[in-house]
């Protein structure tokens, strides 16, 4: 397999991979920069970036895996694209945040967090299920809204029962207030979102265990007899290392419970539309978020980095990018990071 490297806008970067495709091939990479050229889009050839996707939305379907990028240290793999698919992997993890259609490198995530039951967002789960069973890998455990927990065991039977196989995972059903410890050791934390279906959000949190202020700096010595005497030398430390929204309106921003969420390091969240073509109210009464509201209380997200999922299958590449350039300010603009797997159809560029 061969691939090219270009920089398609200020903020893009492009692997174009030439890899057979399911019912067709993808076009050689240089017919692309050539197609890419002519929009005025290529800027010219990068050098062993790390960070990229593939340029399609249908055809990209077909690849075996995904290309990651990394945000504060951490890979994110995946897929969001509104009303088709969101899966987003965090392969470090062993994490899945919906399933999608469940994309190949999902399947070998041990815990899906599921947010609603959509099926662009819940439809890959027997699938993932299924797939681990059939690699002989342990059985997945699916956090889910409580309310949703019956119809998905439900689902699950049927696919057993056309499948013929045991299918076996750990439905772990919570709410908004409760607190699960998961494999990889954090805290999960569901928190309220607003969806037309039942839905939630959750939080993620690290734990350790730091030195108190009064003994920093005492001699390790002096630290030792203290703990060898019952004194209690440290106090836990919690950070919120991961927030993730699924699908919500702009409610969630304000909704008592929501405060971690806006401080995590890292802060997955739906942006489904960009431009005035939808009105604000129109995204709200779909249950989605609208760049408008990104702006108007930008002065509350306090996060490191935002990834902004689950864009509208009518917008390309460039016109996320121009979206959030010129909307955006400046200081919010910089730590959001739009995710571009299944953008830009280069049958198109």
């Amino acid at each position: 397999m061969q691939a090219q490297t270009v920089r398609a806008h200020k903020h893009l970067h492009l692997r174009l991979v030439q890899a057979p495709l399911v019912g067709r091939l993808a076009p050689p990479a240089g017919a692309l920069l050539q197609r890419l050229q002519h929009k005025g889009l290529c800027c010219g050839l990068l050098h062993q970036q790390k960070n990229f996707w593939h340029p399609s939305c249908q055809p990209v379907r077909a690849m075996a895996s995904w290309p990651s990028i990394e945000i504060g240290g951490r890979k994110v793999e995946g897929i969001s694209i509104a009303g088709q698919e969101t899966c987003i992997i965090l392969p470090q993890l062993s994490l899945a945040l919906d399933t999608g259609r469940c994309p190949q490198r999902s399947a070998f995530q041990r815990t899906v967090l599921l947010s609603h039951a959509h099926m662009d967002h819940i439809g890959g789960l027997p699938f993932h299920v299924a797939t681990r069973a059939l690699q002989g890998l342990p059985p997945t455990t699916v956090v889910l809204p409580s309310c949703v927990a019956k119809a998905t065991e439900g689902l699950l039977e049927a696919h057993r029962a056309l499948d013929g196989s045991e299918m076996r995972c750990d439905i772990l059903p919570c709410k908004p207030g409760d607190e699960l410890v998961l494999m990889n050791k954090l805290i999960c934390r569901p928190f309220q979102t607003f969806h037309p279906v039942p839905s939630q959000g959750y939080t993620l949190f690290s734990r350790k265990q730091k030195l108190k202020a009064e003994y920093i700096g005492r001699p390790s010595e002096e630290i030792r007899d203290l703990r060898l005497s019952g004194q209690v030398v440290t106090e836990q430390l919690e950070t919120c290392e991961l927030a993730f929204t699924g699908d919500t309106g702009p409610e969630f921003i304000t909704a008592e419970g929501s405060a971690d969420a806006l401080r995590a390091r890292l802060l997955i969240m739906e942006l489904t539309f960009l431009d005035d073509k939808v009105a604000p109210e129109s995204a709200h009464e779909m249950g989605h978020m609208h760049i408008d509201d990104l702006v108007d209380h930008a002065d509350k997200f306090k996060n490191e980095h935002i990834l902004l999922i689950h864009f509208s299958a009518r917008y390309s590449a460039a016109q996320i990018f121009e979206n959030l350039d010129d909307r955006l300010p400046a200081d919010l603009r910089k730590r959001c990071i739009p995710f571009m797997n299944g953008f830009l159809d280069y049958s198109k560029a």
